[in-house]
């Protein structure tokens, strides 16, 4: 199977990022309703108590952050299938391609310290409103940690792959003047 060009494994990866993007747009939009809708409903069916606030508060947020980390990760994707239209038709060493893992990059970075906001979000809400037994509690503020130190790291690995695919264009470019 050919990796580049059109009915390629490029071409092909292109579709599945436009799909999994359509996906996340649905869960996005599912997210903020559910937030906002479940943000109405307790303030106008409880009387508001000396924590309740808080509760609400922790509960906004931490559902706002996890509907920016999906705002990000579209962003993330849609410059993916901008990398992959170019893969499909063969623009290889494209300084847009290098702007657009550079871009990537920063976002991953953004989705991993977004995913540290949340993970203290968590921690301060089930320190004043345990609502689970110690192992759920504990493997999901280990999920959301596991999250933000993946994307961290992928965000910096991509940061140095991009230097690498940047040093390749530059050797391209000398290598296409002396011939």
């Amino acid at each position: 199977m050919k990796v580049l060009g059109e009915k390629s494994l490029s071409s092909k990866v292109e579709i599945g990022l436009k799909i999994l993007f359509l996906i996340i747009v649905i869960i996005d939009i599912i997210t903020v309703g559910v937030t906002a809708g479940s943000m109405f409903f307790q303030f106008n069916s409880f009387s508001v108590r000396e924590n309740y606030t808080l509760r609400i508060v922790l509960e906004t947020t931490i559902g706002l952050v996890f509907s920016l980390t999906g705002i990000v990760a579209l962003y993330i994707i849609y410059q993916f299938i901008k990398i992959f239209r170019n893969l499909k038709v063969n623009k290889l060493f494209e300084k847009d391609n290098a702007k657009y893992l550079s871009k990537i990059s920063l976002m991953s970075i953004v989705i991993g310290i977004l995913y540290l906001i949340c993970f203290i979000g968590v921690s301060i809400f089930f320190k004043y409103f345990n609502s689970m037994d110690f192992l759920s509690n504990f493997l999901l503020k280990t999920l959301i940690l596991v999250f933000a130190v993946a994307f961290l790291i992928f965000g910096i690995g991509i940061k140095i792959l991009n230097y690498i695919y940047l040093k390749a264009i530059e050797y391209k470019e000398e290598n296409d003047f002396t011939i």
